[in-house]
Formats: structure tokens, sequence, C-alpha cells
């Protein structure tokens, strides 16, 4: 029951042992609200792997905007990193325990100044972008997709899925039809009108039934570009009066998730001025496999 990723909201394919967890454009489809928080199913997996101490109640917790997104990833050891507050200052840390994995002191880092990095670091990349170099344009390919899914609805989705389920099962009715007839079970004359009767509604039926799947499938696959004024976020993209500054926390999060797979934060060199965040912080663009910047 505890490996079941239902329990954390997501949508799974398979059934039993062959269970996995369901994603659409990179990201774990959610089937329902979770019944525990996804991190808390996350860490419980490393738990039961072996991987982790039983994790400690978390008193500290906070709204973060980047271990929310579960996009933060530990450069030692590559679990992910939480957010927590010591001493009146928010910071994330790796969930593993000191000495969990050989080399790891306990990963940390200072909550605003990464966010303050990630997030200029996209807004630069966006106000620099170029179609030409295949690098952006891949970049901008994908986030469109990510844009138009986060924008479509579950409706749409289940509509799909239901309408390729009805197809199915007219066709195999079509099928079921076709093979009564052979054998021999609409000879007489009612036989006979019923079969044209049933085989004129069932064409017709697939028919329509097809066309509404081609249009759902066509309408899944378009997608709708970024907003222009986001490639020109001014001098300060996340300053005052920008932007960023108006959004909320989800808000932010969506944005941040359309161009990021992952921020992997390397081993401090030194304490204080020379902890180096800057050098520490590495992005993972989305579409980019092992691009980072």
């Amino acid at each position: 029951m505890t490996r079941d990723s239902r329990l954390a909201g997501y949508a799974i394919t398979g059934q039993g042992r062959k269970a996995e967890i369901l994603y659409v454009d990179g990201a774990p489809l959610m089937a329902h609200k979770p019944i525990i928080p996804a991190e808390t199913w996350w860490e419980l997996q490393d738990v039961l792997n072996g991987r982790s101490t039983v994790p400690r109640r978390e008193k500290r917790s906070v709204p973060t905007l980047l271990a929310g997104l579960r996009i933060l990833r530990c450069g030692v050891c590559g679990a992910n990193m939480v957010g927590d507050v010591r001493s009146g200052k928010p910071y994330y840390r790796c969930h593993r325990p000191r000495g969990a994995v050989a080399g790891h002191g306990g990963l940390a880092v200072s909550q605003g100044v990464v966010d303050d990095i990630v997030a200029r670091r996209v807004w630069m990349r966006l106000s620099a972008l170029d179609p030409a170099d295949p690098a952006d344009s891949r970049l901008l390919t994908e986030a469109s997709k990510r844009f138009t899914a986060q924008r479509d609805t579950s409706e749409r989705k289940a509509e799909l899925v239901a309408a390729r389920t009805e197809l199915e099962h007219v066709r195999a009715a079509r099928h079921n039809l076709q093979t009564d007839r052979e054998a021999g079970l609409y000879d007489d004359e009612t036989g006979q009108v019923m079969y044209r009767e049933s085989a004129l509604r069932l064409r017709d039926q697939e028919a329509v039934v097809t066309a509404r799947v081609a249009d759902l499938e066509a309408a899944a696959e378009n997608t709708v570009d970024i907003p222009a004024e986001w490639t020109e976020p001014g001098e300060d993209p996340i300053g005052p009066g920008s932007l960023w500054e108006s959004w909320d926390l989800a808000e932010r999060r969506a944005f941040l998730a359309l161009f990021v797979d992952a921020v992997d934060i390397a081993k401090a060199a030194g304490r204080g001025l020379r902890a180096n965040t800057e050098e520490r912080v590495g992005i993972r663009w989305a579409g980019e496999d092992g691009d980072k910047v």
C-alpha cells in the first residue's frame, strides 16, 4: 500500500508491481487530490528503498518556490531538497541526513538567494532568445507544449480517453455483427432487416466517433505560444512593478515549470563570501537533456 503512487494523487499505468506513474509532457499526471503530500510519499520511497532513515516530522516546513516544484536537487547525492527555516532564515537543504551518503555533510543553501538566481537566469534567457538558435528553438517548442498543457483541462483529456474507448467498442460491435451474420443468425427476412439496420447504425456511429477522436487529438497537438511580453521583461525582470513581482507563488511555480526541468545545487567551496552560491546553481533547461547553465 505504501508503494502505491496514487496515495500522492498520481495517475498510473499498469497494474500491481508493473504499475508506474503516468507522465505527460515530462510531468506526472495528477489523477485526484493526494491523500498524502507528494513530497512525503517520495521521502517514504527512499525509506522503503533503504536510501534514508525515517524522516523526522518537519515542523518548520514552509511553502517554497523550488522545493515545492520538486525540481531542486542535491548536487552531492541527487536527492530532492526541501525548504526549512533556521534562526528565522529560510533555506533549502537536502532531505537526506548527514552520513546517509558517503561524503555527504548535509548540503544547504540560502532559499532567497537561490530563488533570485534561478528566476533571473530564466528571465535573462527569455530576453535573449534567438529562434534561429537550435537550443533556444527547442526550449521555445517545449515551453509552448507545456504552456498549452497547463491551460488544457482534465475534462478534454478524459473526453479523448472516453471517445477512444467508445470507438473500440463500436468497431468490436461491427465485427461481432458480421461474425453473427456469417454464422447464419440473420438468414431469415426479419434477420436481414435487423442486420441492415444495425450495420448502418454502427457504420454511422463509427464515422461520428472517429471524427470526434481526430478533432480531440488535433486539439491536443496544437500548441499556444508563450506571451510575447515574457521576452521583454524590462531592466529588472523580478523587481518592483515587474510581472514576476505581481505573481503569487503558484503562478511563479507554473512559469518556471515551463522552462526548467531541474535545478542542481553543488557543494559549497567555503562559507560566507566564499560560498560561491551563484556558481553552485546549475539549471537543466526544458527539452535539453544534460544542458545545464
